[in-house]
Order: structure tokens, then sequence, then C-alpha cells
């Protein structure tokens, strides 16, 4: 991995993490007290727009371990609702409902990460075989 461009925590380090939140160049620009012309430049860096890359699956890999926590929550609450006979209908029916839209959603990501790790375990061993 190349040196951290961010280690130093100044101008770019700042604009790094709001360009990771997905603020515009020149809306971060304006905050480090840069041009956005100046960011967009920075954006130019391979190694800057790794890290900020970087960034981003971080945020996105925490928000996603932390909407993982609440959906057991939230899985629970929708079978409370289904189950109880004495919700009124339209509560019930908007619980049926938001579990069948999010059903497909959640099948389709198991089976992507499953095809993703077949992929990867393929090229690895590719990748062995061509080592030695």
């Amino acid at each position: 991995m190349p040196a951290n461009v961010l280690a130093d925590g100044g101008r770019k380090a700042r604009a790094a993490a709001m360009l990771a939140r997905g603020l515009p160049a020149e809306h971060v620009g304006r905050q480090v007290e840069v041009s956005g012309r100046t960011v967009r430049r920075w954006l130019e860096d391979p190694e800057y727009a790794e890290q900020v890359q970087e960034l981003r699956r971080t945020a996105l890999g925490e928000t996603l371990r932390a909407l993982e926590t609440v959906s057991r929550s939230a899985v629970g609450v929708l079978g409370r609702v289904l189950a109880n006979d004495d919700a009124p209908l339209a509560i019930r029916v908007r619980a049926a409902l938001g579990v069948l839209t999010a059903l497909p959603r959640i099948a389709e990501h198991v089976e992507l990460e499953e095809r993703v790790a077949l992929l990867e375990a393929a090229t690895a061993c590719r990748d062995e075989g061509g080592a030695s």
C-alpha cells in the first residue's frame, strides 16, 4: 500500500474525510480553505484518490455493521407485529410488505457474496498454480 498521504491530519486529510462522505469538491475546498480546483487536483493523485476510496469503504463497512445489528431487532419487531392478531390489519399488512420487500434484496446480496467468494477462491487457486 502506498504511504499514507493523509497521515499529517492537515487540509488534505480533512478534505479526504469530507470527500469520502460524498461532499462536492467546491464545498470541501471552502471548508479547508483551498479552491475546489485544488481539491480536484488532489483527487487526480492516485494515492490520494485510493485513500479517499478506502475511507469510503471503511465508513460503508461501519454503517453495514450497525445496520446488521439493528436489523435483527427490526425483524423481531416485524415478526411480533405479524403474529399479533390484535394489531390493526393495516399495520400487519405493512409489516408483511416490509418483510416481503426486503427478502429478495437480502437473497440477492447473499448470492452475490457467495459468487464473489467462489471467484476469489478460483483466482487464489490460479495464482498459486502460476506461482509454483
